[in-house]
């Protein structure tokens, strides 16, 4: 055979080895030659059922399935892959993003404070909850196709696998809990797992680049890895085996005496090998010496080993038999070691030249590279096949030196085997790496030194050499980080030629491990692009190709398996049929509500026999016919036709009537009388603004019309009143005069007949009347009424005040007709202050206590604070003028001197006293109009203040001579009644009243008026965020009302005390609506709750107004709403919003005191609430600023404002027990105010008697009458005591606190320890002590809380906070704002983090179901519903917990803190 002559080729490299075999005669072998396409690797699906292995690629030459077999194992297989392709990328990047999250959220977490609770607590919640938790099976809970869901559920499993969780624990946990969501198996995982489960849980990293882990926190290694976590493969074989548990390998370590491998030519063949192996041994152990035993054995182990021949097929376990006869013949009592390896030795020497022989014959196995399989290879030659047997003879007889075309020649034929078994059966396969003389590209043990020392420069990367003294190199790389956590990688079944390859191979396949992490649970789609495996040499480019395609291989699939069982997981879950369940509304209502609004008309067009009779039968009494003669004498008289012809024409009638006209009395009755007339049947309802006004007039409306004494309200009269915890009505009552806010109450749904919509639909007639006054509840009346006219065509409406703008109302109203009345007064004499003090010759000296002060040192350093006896710090809003008044000539320069002094914004009680001695006693010009003395005050403060000086005066304390009437609105009906009667002739009358006299009500025999030129009212401080009831000067509408009331009967004389100037060019001119002032969260609270239908949201309602507000009060007060949970986000009422529709103060205090009423601490809750209602009791007079604070500091409670509020006011209620006398002393002495502690107390009742009527609180009748009597008893002062019942946790520090900071939230200061300050936690504003609070002087960060409360925060020099409490971080995450709560990154935080905590997970648990469980309880409650078995346990565990209640082993308890009050 001729030669051909060789090429010189540049030399190739190759990532696998190549050698040259014998050209192949086989014509099948050449019929079917292999393809080009085949993979390098031959991967088989990890998830099927051990088989014969089957081509996945386009080498197959598997016959296929014909199409119309269908295989159902296939489809679900290609099912599960199509779900690996879809969602398997988009997936993992969530699980890396959350697992990335999770990290950093825990290390912030470790950064914020500890919330801690006793673990005996946390048992008892979670053992509660645990019962609670109804035992069902799992409920189709999800809606839509399988794949809507089966995603985020991937999500779900991902984190939890790898958070460190067990499959079986992971699946079990998605099993059982209903949804999908994350949270909610964490919680049931650490519910359910044990304290082993969840100790070691850590995130595990998963990305696309070595581990961006801290050198402290090194990846595990194969020894620290947990036993169910799935082993990082080694090498390209071990990506391919089966991830089921196996019996793991023995640890190989570098062993110079290691066994030399065993090729597998050196075994003998089945056909060549007559006699076993042990029956061979046998033979040898036959002879009686021991050496030549020991010498042939082990050169039989070389033959079967080191020198294996080609034909040999010996199993390798023979060798271990072979072994065993080894051991015994040097166990032989005669065994010689010397004489043994000498007689070795020999033998050896005739093994080696039969394995050169066995070469030159070509008897060694030589083939090519091995394709892998599943840890052996698959392309194995055959030997023992005729057709091989041929091709070796042939080769066999070639010249040794001749090429043939294959390049085979004697050097390859002395090459090393490329497949060798070590001595425990393990099958190596040796491949060349060799590179080009000139290579190129990095090398892999550099890039990995470059990779490891990115991610830890601590690392030490050592390599050592594992394969003994064979001629096959097998190496190991182990990285030791920092830590001394290792991760090491070895050559098991894999070899190479040089040892300089081994380690080049290792470092390869160390790399692509660590670029390339296994993960728990899904095996990690890599996100990111590695490109430094393109810096390689080709050998190892190829490698890393081969690595990356059993990778991909065997990562689908894991994942394919992960996607089955959550599949199977999801199964249960979903809704596989759903139902469209359609809500169809009925109109039933709508029609309910027709035939309502109808039946009144239909009643109206019918003519009535018999109530014409009945009224013809009253109109000839003689008490109808004496009253009649009155009436007719009444301006409004002649003009009764045209009101009543009026209302037959138009729906609204606007009526101006001046003072006097009669026109509150009249228009009502001359209503009824019309209707009556006629036999229709009418319901006139006619609202006033106090409470005063309805019944009294009411009372003379009944007398009018003829009803005897003391019918009022009954069957026998046609005429009654309703106001606020009292209504006089019967079922035949046709007239009914009532409170604008009763009237809003009717508005409400179900206060109609049989509790079907509300008590305006039987109405008829509704008269407002005093409109002028503006007030929140009468313009917002006038919105309603506007809807309800376009509703109920039958409806008519009249609009009556005396200086009412006729114009604009009627324009409001679409231009109804408009009426004016004439009154009839007589002239009244007018004076202001400079007439007084004239008239008095009255003066002040610079230290009078009416003296302004505003070059007083005191004065001027401490104004934003101090507060005197008469005149506070709350009064800001009124600083005295400082350019002098100038008055006219006629005026001595002694009053000029004294109105210049004067403090306009104090009430002059002295003038007073002057005035009425120069009008009553001294100066006989004025007696004529002494008979009767209207004086008017601000509030009821001053009333009784008067009352009281004018009680110890010589002349006007006689009752002989003067009765003196205070008239209030909380003074009892029968009290205010007193005021219209006329005094005996020779006694003059003395009425002290608030504006209550101004316009709703007339005492006719009035001559004479003295204006302070002052009343209260609620206006919203933009400083404080609150509506406060303040004191300012009155408009000048509401003096000339004043001075009106003076000239009823006579010529008047009224005495303004304010200057001529002031009310010229200083006052205005009406008084600004209250909408316009006013917070709007009680309005949009009854917008919400009323029957009517006004507009689509709360704003759109209110600018609806005849004064719309400005938005951005509307928006504020929504907000607040929202904040306090009265309304929802999208503003529906809440049950809690309901009740504190009823509660006419600031929506936190009324939060506050609804909580306090639940926490039983109801009576400090009450004093607090009151007294941020109205003024402080604290009092500093000027100059004893420092003795004041030394005073206030005596009544000091847990470093808390509000407490120390409430001990000040239990200390001079129980003083008050000593009589007046000793209480003014106490008061003087500890620098209190008598007249604001009366003021709280008063509005302690007032709260307290708007829970009973919200029926908030349960109380007996006889509370009910007691709280009435003390409400309007006359001047003294009468205490009422809180329920014991409500009252049970008074003295526990702890649950007010909880009450105080669920009804204050969000306005909390967070303290920051760091910084020794305090922020607000809405807008992260520093803030600070005000000079007023307990703990002004005091560091934030010594008083112990992380949190405080407070009630007022105002800027001025400084973002200033008042009062000031510190709260539990407890009662925050149970009672305030919005919890999130982060199981997994172990905090929770409050409002999007404006509050958070360091939380553990069974903590974070708990807390969140008796947050859960206390919300359901408290809602009930606020609905009224009594409270199950189980509520009352949570209710009572929530109660102990926020109490901070020890816990007695004994199974008693003990309160922690209680409020002590110090003697007095």
């Amino acid at each position: 055979m001729g030669k051909k002559k060789k090429t010189q080729l540049k030399p190739v490299a190759r990532g696998f080895a190549t050698t040259s075999v014998p050209k192949k005669l086989d014509p099948e072998e050449e019929a079917a030659p292999e393809d080009a396409s085949t993979p390098l690797l031959d991967v088989k699906d990890p998830i099927q059922e051990s088989g014969p292995s089957r081509p996945t690629d386009g080498a197959t030459t598997a016959t296929p399935a014909p199409a119309d077999d269908f295989d159902p194992d296939k489809a679900e297989e290609q099912s599960l892959q199509n779900l690996v392709d879809k969602f398997q990328e988009k997936v993992e990047k969530e699980i890396v993003r959350a697992v990335k999250l999770v990290e950093s959220e825990r290390r912030l977490a470790k950064s914020l404070p500890s919330l801690e609770l006793d673990e005996s607590y946390i048992r008892q919640i979670i053992s509660l909850a645990m019962e609670t938790l109804e035992v069902q099976g799992i409920r189709p809970c999800l809606e839509g196709p399988e794949e809507k869901h089966i995603s985020k559920l991937g999500v779900t499993y991902g984190i939890l696998r790898r958070l460190g969780f067990s499959e079986d624990r992971t699946v079990e946990c998605l099993k059982a809990v209903e949804g999908i969501e994350l949270e909610e198996a964490y919680e049931w995982l650490h519910l359910h797992c044990s304290e082993e489960e969840l100790a070691p849980l850590e995130p595990v990293q998963a990305d696309d680049k070595p581990e961006p882990q801290t050198p402290s926190k090194p990846r595990h290694s194969r020894k620290d890895a947990p036993k169910d976590a799935p082993i990082t493969p080694k090498t390209p074989k071990q990506f391919l085996a089966p991830l089921t548990p196996s019996t793991t390998k023995p640890t190989f370590r570098l062993d110079a005496g290691a066994s030399a491998f065993v090729p597998r030519s050196a075994q003998p063949s089945a056909s060549s090998s007559s006699v076993p192996a042990s029956s061979e041994a046998s033979d040898s152990d036959d002879s009686d010496d021991p050496n030549i035993t020991y010498s042939k054995l082990m050169a039989r182990v070389d033959r079967l080993t080191t020198f294996r021949q080609k034909s040999d097929t010996t199993d390798a376990s023979v060798i271990f038999q072979l072994k065993v006869h080894i051991k015994a013949a040097q166990d032989h009592y005669f065994f010689d070691q010397k004489e043994a390896n000498r007689l070795y030795a020999q033998e050896k020497s005739k093994a080696q030249q039969e394995a050169m022989e066995g070469r030159l014959r070509g008897n060694i196995v030589l083939q090519q590279p091995p394709k892998f399989g599943r840890g052996k290879a698959v392309a194995k030659e055959t030997t023992d096949s005729p057709a091989s047997k041929s091709v070796a003879s042939s080769e066999a007889s070639t010249d040794l030196f001749e090429f043939d075309s294959d390049g085979v020649g004697m050097l390859e034929l002395l090459q090393a085997p490329q497949e060798e078994v070590t001595a425990e059966g393990t099958v190596i396969e040796v491949r060349d790496f060799s590179q080009p003389k000139h290579r190129s590209g990095k090398q892999p043990k550099a890039l990995l030194q470059e990779t490891v020392q990115k991610v830890d420069r601590y690392a030490i990367i050592s390599y050592a050499v594992i394969s003994g003294g064979s001629r096959a190199k097998r190496a190991s790389v182990t990285i030791c980080w920092e830590g001394k956590k290792t991760e090491d990688w070895r050559m098991d079944n894999i070899a190479c030629y040089e040892e300089s390859q081994a380690e080049q191979y290792i470092s390869t396949v160390a790399l692509h491990s660590l670029a390339y992490p296994r993960t728990d649970g899904f095996a990690a789609v890599s996100s990111g692009n590695h490109t430094y495996f393109r810096l390689l040499p080709p050998p190892f480019r190829d490698l890393w190709d081969e690595l990356e395609t059993v990778r991909k291989a065997t990562d689908d699939g894991v994942n394919r398996a992960v996607w089955a069982k959550l599949r199977e997981v999801i199964e249960p879950k979903l809704i596989l049929d759903p139902v469209a369940q359609s809500k169809t509304l009925k109109a039933v209502g709508s029609a309910k509500e027709h035939a309502l609004h109808g039946h009144v008309a239909q009643a109206n067009d019918h003519a009535s026999t018999e109530l014409m009779v009945e009224f013809q039968a009253r109109c000839s009494s003689s008490a109808y016919q004496e009253m009649l003669f009155q009436r007719d004498q009444l301006p409004i008289a002649p003009h009764r036709q045209s009101i009543t012809d009026c209302l037959l024409d138009s729906q609204v009638v606007v009526l101006s009537g001046e003072t006097g006209c009669g026109k509150s009395t009249q228009v009502p009755a001359f209503i009824l009388e019309d209707q009556l007339s006629r036999g229709k049947a009418c319901r006139i309802f006619c609202t006033e603004p106090r409470r005063i006004s309805a019944i009294s007039l009411a009372q003379r409306v009944s007398k009018e019309l003829g009803d005897a004494p003391n019918a009022l309200g009954t069957m026998s009269s046609l005429v009654g009143y309703a106001i606020r915890l009292e209504s006089n009505t019967s079922k035949n009552t046709r007239l009914t005069y009532v409170t604008n806010g009763i009237a809003l109450r009717m508005l409400e749904g179900g206060s109609g007949h049989g509790g079907q919509g509300t008590a305006f639909d039987d109405i008829t007639h509704i008269i407002i009347d005093e409109v002028h006054e503006r007030s929140i509840e009468s313009d917002f009346l006038l919105i309603v009424l506007k809807s309800l006219l376009e509703q109920r065509r039958d409806l008519r409406v009249i609009l009556m005040s005396a200086t009412v703008d006729a114009e604009k109302i009627s324009a409001f109203f679409g231009g109804c007709p408009m009426l004016h009345i004439p009154g009839r007064t007589f002239p009244v004499d007018t004076r202001y202050l400079e007439d007084a003090v004239e008239l008095t010759n009255w003066s002040i000296s610079e230290n009078s206590p009416f003296a302004r002060r505003s070059h007083d040192k005191f004065y001027k350093k401490r104004t934003d604070w101090s507060e005197d006896v008469t005149g506070t710090a709350d009064d800001e809003d009124d600083q005295p003028d400082a350019a002098p008044v100038k008055l006219e000539k006629r005026y001595s320069a002694h009053t000029t001197t004294t109105i210049n002094l004067l403090d306009e914004r104090l009430i002059p009680y002295d003038l007073i006293i002057r005035l009425l001695e120069r009008i009553c006693l001294d100066r006989s010009e004025y007696t004529a109009y002494s008979a009767a003395i209207l004086i008017f005050m601000p509030g009821l403060a001053e009333i009784r203040r008067l009352t009281d000086v004018l009680g110890d005066h010589p002349v006007f304390g006689s009752e002989a001579e003067f009765k003196i009437h205070p008239l209030h609105s909380t003074i009892s009906s029968e009290a205010q009644s007193a005021v219209f009667d006329v005094p005996p002739y020779g006694i003059r009358k003395i009425v002290i009243a608030t504006n209550i006299a101004e316009t709703g009500i007339t005492i006719p025999d009035i001559t004479c008026v003295i204006d302070t030129g002052k009343h209260k009212e609620m206006r919203f401080d933009e400083k404080r965020q609150i509506s406060r009831l303040i004191e300012t000067f009155i408009a000048k509408s509401n003096a000339a009302q004043r001075r009106g009331r003076a000239g009823r009967v006579q010529k008047g004389l009224c005495f303004h005390l304010f200057t001529k100037l002031r009310h010229d060019t200083q006052m205005a001119d009406h008084p600004l609506p209250e909408m316009m002032r006013l917070s709007l969260s009680d309005l949009a609270l009854r917008i919400k709750i009323m029957k009517v239908n006004l507009g689509s949201s709360i704003e759109d309602v209110l600018s609806k107004a005849l004064d719309p507000p400005i938005s951005i009060n509307v928006q504020r007060a929504v907000s607040m709403l929202v904040e306090v949970r009265a309304l929802t986000a999208g503003e529906e009422i809440t049950p809690m919003g309901r009740l504190l529709s009823k509660l006419p103060t600031d929506v936190h205090l009324g939060k506050f005191l609804l909580y306090a009423a639940l926490f039983r601490c109801l009576d400090p809750a009450l004093t607090v609430a009151a007294a941020l209602n109205s003024k402080s009791p604290f009092v500093a007079p000027f100059g004893m600023e420092h003795e004041a604070d030394l005073a206030k500091n005596t009544f000091r409670v847990e470093n808390s404002d509000f407490l120390t509020i409430h001990n000040a006011f239990a200390s001079w209620r129980k003083a008050s027990n000593n009589g007046v006398s000793f209480v003014r002393k106490f008061c003087r002495a500890n620098f209190l105010s008598h007249q604001n502690l009366q003021q709280i107390e008063e509005l302690r009742q007032q709260f307290l008697s708007y829970l009973v009527d919200a029926s908030f609180i349960h109380v007996d009748k006889s509370f009910i009458r007691e709280l009435s009597r003390a409400r309007y008893s006359r001047n003294k002062t009468r205490f009422i005591p809180v329920p014991a019942h409500l009252d049970v946790n008074a003295l526990n520090v702890a649950h007010m606190n909880a009450a105080l900071v669920a009804g204050l939230y969000p306005k909390v200061l967070t303290v920051d320890l760091e910084k020794r300050q305090m922020r607000t936690i809405s807008n992260n504003q520093a803030a600070f002590f005000h000079p007023s609070s307990i703990n002004f002087g005091r560091k934030p960060h010594e008083l112990g809380a992380h949190h405080l409360a407070y009630f007022t925060l105002m800027h001025s020099k400084k973002l200033y906070v008042w009062e000031t409490a510190p709260v539990e971080d407890l009662a925050m995450v149970l009672l305030c704002g919005d919890v999130d709560v982060k199981l997994i990154a172990n905090y929770l935080s409050l409002d999007r983090n404006k509050v958070r905590h360091q939380v553990s997970p069974k903590l974070n648990i708990a807390l969140k179901h008796l947050r859960h469980h206390l919300s359901q309880v408290l809602a009930l409650e606020f609905k009224g519903k009594p409270l199950q078995e189980t509520g009352v346990l949570w209710k009572q565990l929530a109660m102990d917990i926020l109490g901070k209640v020890k816990v007695v082993e004994e199974g008693g308890a003990e309160a922690s803190l209680q409020i002590v009050l110090p003697p007095r």
